[in-house]
C-alpha cells in the first residue's frame, strides 16, 4: 500500500508551485512589456512602482528582475537602480552578426524538416503581421528596437514572401540568402535611425 502523504507536507508543496507560477507569470509580464516598448530606454524601474502596477508583492518582482538583469534584458547600475538599457551601433552589430549566422542556418535546416502545416502556418502569420496598422510598429520589435519610429511591416513583406517561398521550394541556399538578405536590408535602416538620433539638432 502506497504510504499516504501528510497534510502539511502536500501544502507545503502546493503552495511552492503557486509561488513558483506567479514569479514566472511576472517575468513574461515585464519580459513582454519591454519587448512591446511599454518602458523607454534609460527609463528606471523600481520594485515598489511595478509591484504596485502589476498588483503583486515585492518579492515575484524582485525575482523577475533579477532574472531579467542576468540575460542583460535590464541593466543594474553601480548605485543599484535599474533601467533599461539603450541600444548602441556596436551592440546593435553584434546582435546582427549572431542573427544571421544563427537565423541563416536555421533557415537552410528549416528546409530539410519543414512540413505543410509549417508551412501553412508561416503564411498565416505573414498575412496577420501585414494587416497590422503603421500605429503598431512596436509589436515587431524587441527592446532594443523600441524607439526605432519606422514601421517596417509593409517593407518587409517581400523579403518574408521570398523566405517563404524557399521553403516551400526546399531550397537551403535560398532560404539562407533570403534570410540574411532580410535582415540586412531591416537592420540598415535601423542603423541609420541610431546614427541620425546621434546626430547634434541644428
Amino acid at each position: 500500500m502506497a504510504k499516504a502523504v501528510g497534510k502539511t507536507h502536500f501544502n507545503f508543496s502546493i503552495n511552492a508551485v503557486e509561488r513558483e507560477t506567479l514569479n514566472d507569470r511576472v517575468y513574461r509580464e515585464l519580459r513582454t512589456m519591454i519587448m512591446s516598448g511599454g518602458f523607454e530606454p534609460g527609463a528606471e524601474l523600481t520594485l515598489r512602482a511595478l509591484a504596485q502596477a502589476l498588483k503583486v508583492s515585492l518579492m515575484p518582482v524582485r525575482d523577475a528582475i533579477g532574472r531579467l538583469v542576468a540575460e542583460r534584458a535590464l541593466e543594474m547600475l553601480p548605485n543599484r537602480k535599474v533601467i533599461v538599457p539603450e541600444i548602441t551601433i556596436d551592440g546593435f552589430l553584434e546582435i546582427r552578426r549572431v542573427r544571421i549566422l544563427l537565423e541563416g542556418e536555421a533557415a537552410a535546416l528549416a528546409c530539410q524538416h519543414i512540413t505543410k502545416d509549417g508551412i501553412d502556418a508561416l503564411k498565416r502569420y505573414h498575412v496577420r503581421i501585414k494587416s497590422l496598422g503603421s500605429n503598431k510598429p512596436r509589436q515587431f520589435f524587441s527592446f532594443i528596437f523600441n524607439h526605432i519610429p519606422h514601421n517596417f511591416a509593409a517593407e518587409g513583406a517581400r523579403g518574408h514572401d521570398r523566405i517563404i517561398a524557399a521553403l516551400e521550394a526546399r531550397d537551403a541556399k535560398a532560404a539562407r540568402a533570403a534570410l540574411e538578405n532580410d535582415l540586412m536590408k531591416g537592420s540598415d535602416r535601423i542603423i541609420a535611425t541610431l546614427i541620425g538620433a546621434k546626430q547634434p539638432a541644428t
